[in-house]
This record gives C-alpha cells, sequence and structure tokens, in this order.
C-alpha cells in the first residue's frame, strides 16, 4: 500500500521492478529464479521451524536468500514466491543492501504478516507485489469485465500470489475502483480504497468494529451470515450520509478464514 511509503521507495521499487518483469518473465508469471540465477545470489529453501518465511544474508563475497520449507514456502507456492519476491526487494532497494551488506541492517528475517508497520518490511512487501504483478501486465488480464471477487481469484491463480496479495494490488493499480477492509475478530486492521474510489465517509475506524449491518459485520454479530456471493449493499451500510452520496448501486463480497477467524471484504460501485 504505497501511501505508507517514501515517493523516493515507491519511484526505485517501480522503476526496477518494470525492468525484471519484463526481462525475467515466464507467460505471466515473473521468474525469479531466473533472477536469483542472474544475480548471483545463492538460494536455499530449507526447514527452518517457525523462526522466518525468508532472510537475506550477506556473506562475501555474495548474498544468500534462505526460504523456509517449513512455513509452507515452496518454490511454486503462493507465499514461497511472495517471500522470495520479498526477499528480493531487500537485495534490490539500495538502501537495504547498502544497509545489509555493512552490517547496519543485521540479517534480516522476515515474516508474512497481514498487518505489517514495520518500514523496511513494507517497502520489501511493495517491492514483491509490483515484481509480481506488474501494472500493465495485470490491467491487461483483468481488463473489459465485470468486477467480482472472481477476478482477485483469477489473478491468484495465473499470477502466482496470494488472494490478500492480489486484491490489495488490484486496489492499487486494477480495472476497477474498490475499496478493502481487512478485519479480524470483528476488528477493522486495515482498509484500504483505488485512488479514483469515490470520496467517501467510512462508518469505521482502524480498531473499531466493523459496521454491523455490512456483509462482513453480520458475519460476526449472527449466526449462519457468511455470505461468499456478491451482495448488494445500502451506501449506509458502509459510509456516512452527508449530503451528497454517489447515485450507482454498492456491492460487497467477502471470503472468510476459520482458522485465523479474518474477513477480507471488498467493497465496490457500478
Amino acid at each position: 500500500m504505497n501511501n505508507r511509503i517514501l515517493p523516493k521507495i515507491v519511484n526505485e521499487v517501480q522503476a526496477v521492478t518494470e525492468y525484471l518483469s519484463q526481462r525475467f518473465c515466464d507467460g505471466v508469471k515473473t521468474d525469479l529464479a531466473a533472477i536469483c540465477q542472474d544475480e548471483n545470489i545463492s538460494l536455499i529453501y530449507a526447514e527452518y521451524r517457525n523462526h522466518f518465511d525468508g532472510m537475506i544474508v550477506w556473506d562475501t563475497p555474495r548474498f544468500y536468500i534462505h526460504i523456509n520449507t517449513e512455513k509452507g514456502n515452496l518454490p511454486d507456492s503462493n507465499r514461497g514466491r511472495f517471500s522470495l519476491g520479498h526477499e528480493l526487494g531487500h537485495y534490490f532497494l539500495e538502501s537495504h543492501r547498502a544497509g545489509i551488506r555493512s552490517g547496519i541492517i543485521p540479517p534480516h528475517a522476515s515474516v508474512n504478516c497481514l498487518v505489517q508497520d514495520d518500514k523496511l518490511e513494507l517497502e520489501a512487501d511493495y517491492f514483491a507485489a509490483n515484481l509480481l504483478m506488474p501494472r500493465e501486465r495485470l490491467r491487461r488480464f483483468t481488463g473489459g469485465r465485470k468486477f467480482s471477487l472472481d477476478i482477485i481469484k483469477e489473478i491468484s491463480a495465473k499470477f502466482g500470489v496470494s488472494l490478500t496479495a492480489a486484491v490489495i494490488r488490484f486496489a492499487e493499480v486494477g480495472t476497477h475502483e474498490i475499496m478493502v477492509v481487512f478485519s479480524q475478530d470483528n476488528v477493522v486492521k486495515w482498509s484500504y480504497r483505488s485512488e479514483n474510489f469515490p470520496k467517501v465517509v467510512n462508518k469505521f475506524k482502524k480498531g473499531g468494529p466493523l459496521p454491523p449491518t455490512s456483509v462482513a459485520g453480520e458475519s460476526f454479530l449472527k449466526r449462519n451470515a457468511r455470505y461468499t456471493g456478491v451482495e448488494p449493499v445500502d451506501f449506509e451500510d458502509w459510509f456516512i450520509y452527508n449530503d451528497w452520496k454517489p447515485q450507482w448501486q454498492l456491492y460487497e463480497q467477502c471470503c472468510y478464514s476459520d482458522i485465523y477467524n479474518y474477513v477480507i471484504s471488498i467493497v465496490w460501485f457500478k
């Protein structure tokens, strides 16, 4: 989510990943192993218990990237691809690489996290998203179709990324304006809007409960209320009415995790 990243870093990420994703394109997917080989990075997949997902280490004369298969980071898995893309962010971003090489930044162990606040980790996540889902490639893939969660699932399958990574990236650069709300145990952890999403006032705050009449909110408050289809909802289920509202119908669609008790809600007008 690049609104939390310095413009200088955003520009660096976009320039580097555009070059890499064009040069190392394997159909739709970016070939991460080929990038490592070209850069003479030693890539090691092994079991490291529950300590990290990925870690980059400088040991003269080269960099080593360790990927933890014990946490599901297999070479072709969605999680494994994002973990490797993230570590490549630490390698290619000049300030990260210089810090790791000089020892100012210690050997850097990274953990995939749905709620991320660390500056370096945010920057590496943004690098991974740009590398795995280049803007123009994603827009060509999704353009000209009615939006629904099915498009996000197709991005996940074709580009080799998680649903969460796919929906965040679509909100940033996709072909339809959406709002994404991530909540856990009925507490909003974060939300993100496409740049051109209508300028309306949310009926929720980070750290507070979901709006109770939203589809996501009802899934926590009512029994047997987990709806997975596209649901038409009222404007005031999600937003505060202040003398103006868009004339389009508002829709919501959710995906759920029983293991972590979270909901990802996608909201859009059409």
